[in-house]
């Protein structure tokens, strides 16, 4: 149930923010990889993320995930929380 109602919040999340992230909603699995499309190195876009707003995204390339991606778990009660610092984070930035 969880998953399901995630997978909602990151597709509405990921449509209103759809010129800074790239979204492949996962078929079958509660981890996505979507990909950032600034030009900032993810890893950098990261670590400030976590430095200023205390959300934690892990750069793809710590699973072999090459590109700008990030991990996005699924699973977790407070994404939507996540994804609305996220999204206020990446407005910021523009």
């Amino acid at each position: 149930m969880i998953i399901r109602q995630n997978l909602d919040h990151a597709d509405r999340f990921f449509a209103d923010h759809h010129s800074s992230f790239e979204w492949i909603r996962p078929l079958a699995s509660p981890v996505a990889f979507p990909r950032l499309k600034f030009p900032e190195a993810i890893e950098r876009f990261c670590d400030k993320l976590v430095e200023s707003k205390g959300v934690m995204l892990v750069p793809g390339s710590l699973f072999d995930f090459p590109g700008n991606h990030f991990r996005l778990g699924l699973g977790k009660k407070n994404l939507p929380d996540s994804l609305h610092i996220l999204g206020e984070y990446v407005l910021e930035k523009k």
